[in-house]
């Protein structure tokens, strides 16, 4: 694959050449314009590589991909305005940009990962929001260096099915810790466990109900994975989805759980 940066006054133009994945699917070849300095877009492929570099721009570049999710989620449970907001497992910073656009008045981002840290620290100096949005980087996400009841709201946007199912209701209780009375935990794209299609990391039907060795077995065989992919590594990749009631017994008898019903907001698998 090749990357091309070329600087137009204060835009830059981000074409790529070859097979990307990501936001608007499967693609050979695609060009970009965005406001983000070329240090920041070097982070950015540093940290994401290059299939994943277009994806990684739209996240916080077109509204529709994650900003438009997370505004709906808000509008249903609780006004995003005036919030303090935790975003658990940030990434790259764009859910957390997303959510200080929609008027959060405070959002603090936590990411174990050393180059997502970097990038998500300048994409928020290119978008002149670092008075609103901070990035820490925690190689202990089990242990939060916040106090009791900090935060109005967590989200944990594409996170659960990349902890180790062991360590799941151990991390969801330590987010729980952080949020105040009457504050909501919203988890968002994680896949259903008791869906029959792993649509997150092979595509294959039947990998959610099968034991781990037998689905890295099945994956291998199908082309889907590395042949020397661990099983850890597989884990930390998503394989594995979460239930609900996996999450309701993390969470304990005291949490109020309201369920995404209504129209389009629906993800059934």
């Amino acid at each position: 694959m090749t990357v091309k940066i070329v600087d137009q006054g204060d835009r830059r133009i981000v074409e790529i050449i070859g097979e990307q994945r990501g936001f608007g699917g499967v693609v050979s070849h695609s060009r970009v314009e965005t406001h983000y300095s070329r240090e920041t877009l070097e982070a950015l492929l540093a940290a994401k590589g290059e299939m994943w570099l277009r994806d990684e721009i739209a996240r916080a570049e077109e509204p529709s991909y994650v900003q438009e999710p997370l505004r709906r989620q808000f509008e249903r449970f609780l006004p995003v305005q005036g919030l303090r907001v935790l975003d658990f497992g940030c990434g790259c910073g764009a859910s957390s940009l997303c959510l200080a656009r929609l008027g959060a008045a405070q959002v603090v981002g936590v990411e174990p990962q050393a180059p997502f840290v970097e990038a998500a620290r300048l994409r928020i100096r290119d978008s002149g929001l670092a008075e609103r949005v901070t990035v820490h980087h925690l190689t202990d996400t089990l242990h939060l260096p916040f106090p009791d009841c900090q935060f109005d709201a967590v989200i944990m946007n594409a996170v659960v099915e990349h902890i180790p199912p062991r360590l799941r209701a151990a991390h969801l209780r330590e987010v729980w810790r952080v949020i105040a009375p009457g504050g909501h935990l919203l988890i968002g794209e994680t896949p259903n466990r008791l869906w029959p299609q792993d649509f997150h990391t092979t595509g294959l039907w039947g990998i959610p109900y099968l034991p781990l060795p037998l689905a890295k077995a099945y994956a291998v065989w199908r082309g889907r994975v590395p042949a020397d992919a661990s099983e850890a590594w597989l884990l930390s990749e998503g394989l594995r989805g979460a239930t609900y009631w996996e999450l309701r017994r993390a969470l304990g008898p005291d949490a109020i759980c309201l369920n995404r019903t209504r129209g389009d907001d629906v993800d059934t698998f």
